[in-house]
C-alpha cells in the first residue's frame, strides 16, 4: 500500500502561510479599532464628565501592549494622567454619582465593526 502525503504537506504549507498572512492583516485592523474605541470613549466622556471631569477625557488612551504572540492593545484611562485615576468612578459610578458607562457604550458600538473586519480577514484567507 502506497500513501501519498504530498497533499497533506501542501495543506501544512498553506496553513502555515495563512497563519503569517492572518497576523500581517490583523495588526492594522486591531490598531484601527482600538484607536476608534479610544476616540469614541473620549467623545462620550466629554459629554458626561462635564466640568468636574474636564481632564478625564484626555486621560483615555490606546496603546499596544508589548507581547510577541498576539496583537494586544489596552484602551482606557491612564491612572498616571490627570484625572485618569477617576476612571473607575466615572465608568461605574460611586456613592456620589451614577455610572456614566462611557467606555461600555463605546465598546458596544465598536464591537460589530471590529467583528466584521475580522470576518473579512478570515474570508480573505479561505
Amino acid at each position: 500500500m502506497d500513501i501519498d502525503g504530498s497533499e497533506l504537506l501542501d495543506l501544512v504549507r498553506y496553513l502555515d502561510n495563512a497563519k503569517h498572512e492572518a497576523a500581517r492583516k490583523t495588526y492594522p485592523v486591531v490598531k484601527e479599532h482600538a484607536e476608534a474605541l479610544r476616540d469614541a470613549w473620549k467623545e462620550n466622556a466629554k459629554i458626561t464628565a462635564r466640568r468636574h471631569g474636564k481632564h478625564y477625557p484626555s486621560s483615555i488612551t490606546a496603546e499596544q501592549m508589548p507581547v510577541t504572540d498576539e496583537v494586544l492593545w489596552q484602551v482606557g484611562p491612564e491612572s498616571r494622567r490627570k484625572q485618569g485615576s477617576m476612571g473607575r468612578g466615572f465608568e461605574y459610578g460611586s456613592s456620589n454619582q451614577p455610572p456614566h458607562w462611557d467606555g461600555t457604550r463605546a465598546a458596544i458600538a465598536q464591537e460589530p465593526k471590529f467583528m466584521k473586519a475580522l470576518d473579512e480577514i478570515i474570508g480573505s484567507l479561505l
